[in-house]
């Protein structure tokens, strides 16, 4: 395993959910209007063509270390890919996706609110890639869905209202369909682990629900070749309950690997 946590040592760049967007357009020709981050130098020789970002909620380094050793598909990405532990911008979903999305910090996107992204007049790369020419696919719980309904080619919406288990197996099943259409950027969401958290659900029932993300993990990696890069990176760390961080800093799993579609 590659384990870029081991580049946040002395002397080496800090990597941060800033990060991605930059990472992001750089591999799609795209130009972000401002941007808080750089792109993540090691993944740009990697000549993938395509991106897929998939985003799940409460995903913290510390919770991810524990979680690893059970988590076979994300476990694969990380030995043929990069581990790395990214600086969290943000202890809530909204801002921290925004920032993801952006590469802005959330004191530039002021977006803090599901109806701050409504009214939002920041270009966020979904709209950016499909206003460019490229296809864009975008796969979330159903207000974040509506933000992006006639911006991009594909935007899906999941009701937040069903089981942790039937949103994420209903995301997967979303976004194996959705790259059927081959679009260049596809950023998916998996709500499980946190609403387990707010549901008070222990650690075994989290842990349930990291194994069907990582399930869902796999059947999403192998629908494409190593052309599309894959972004995995959690929006922030467990925020409640007994397995939250208490203290900062606070980091976010994330992890870049490629496509396994033509792997044996």
């Amino acid at each position: 395993m590659t384990e870029a946590a081991t580049a946040n040592a002395v002397g080496a760049p800090i990597i941060s959910q800033l990060d991605i967007a930059p990472t992001i357009a750089f591999i799609l020709g795209l130009t972000l209007p401002c941007s808080d981050g750089k792109p993540i130098s090691p993944v740009l020789a990697w000549g993938c063509k395509n991106v897929a970002l998939i985003i799940i909620d409460s995903l913290g380094y510390d919770l991810f270390q524990w979680l690893l050793p059970a988590l076979n598909n994300m476990n694969a990405l990380c030995h043929d890919g990069l581990l790395i532990r990214a600086h969290s911008v943000s202890n809530h979903t909204t801002p921290a996706i925004a920032s993801i999305l952006s590469g802005l910090l959330p004191e530039h996107h002021g977006i803090f609110d599901k109806a701050g992204a409504k009214e939002s007049k920041i270009f966020s790369l979904p709209e950016l890639a499909s206003s460019s020419g490229h296809s864009s696919a975008v796969i979330m719980e159903q207000n974040g869905a509506d933000v992006y309904r006639g911006l991009v080619e594909m935007a899906h919406g999941i009701s937040d209202k069903v089981s942790p288990q039937d949103f994420d197996e209903e995301a997967c099943r979303m976004t194996c369909g959705a790259l059927k259409e081959q679009p260049r950027l596809l950023v998916s969401y998996f709500i499980g682990i946190d609403k387990c958290v707010h549901m008070g659900v222990g650690p075994a029932g989290i842990r349930e629900a990291a194994l069907i993300i990582d399930r869902c993990i796999g059947k999403v990696v192998r629908k494409v070749d190593e052309d599309t890069l894959f972004i995995i990176c959690g929006d922030h760390p467990i925020h409640a309950g007994p397995l939250r961080r208490r203290d900062g800093p606070y980091f976010v799993a994330m992890i870049m690997g490629r496509g396994m579609a033509a792997r044996k």
